[in-house]
């Protein structure tokens, strides 16, 4: 399984790459939407792991842009805002899921596996 990650942060992009990919995952990572959208082209990735809050487009937006654009790629939302209405926002965009930061490994596996 092919799997993309989308943090604006370098650090957890690593952490969870190296997490992934030791769980046997294919995987990519991306710093901004830009990079984003140029990996899903190249990559295909089966599923995505989206933050929320980015510097130039927030994962919210990103979600909107994914549907309008008809990306039908699954996304889990990793965040560590752990908000009912982050929650609820992200799901009504169509998120699959929404795991807090930071992320517990056996979670992480039972929702990419969901």
């Amino acid at each position: 399984m092919k799997l993309l990650i989308i943090d604006d942060s370098t650090v957890n992009n690593i952490i969870l790459q190296n997490l992934l990919e030791d769980m046997g995952y294919e995987v990519s990572s991306a710093l901004n939407a830009k990079d984003a959208f140029e990996i899903i082209k190249e990559f295909s990735p089966d599923l995505i792991l989206l933050d929320l809050m980015m510097p130039e487009i927030s994962g919210f937006d990103l979600l909107r842009r994914f549907r309008k654009e008809k990306i039908n790629i699954p996304v889990v939302i990793v965040s560590a805002f752990s908000g009912d209405e982050y929650i609820k926002k992200a799901k009504e965009l169509g998120a699959r899921d929404y795991l807090l930061k930071p992320v517990d490994k056996e979670n992480l596996a039972s929702c990419i596996e969901g």
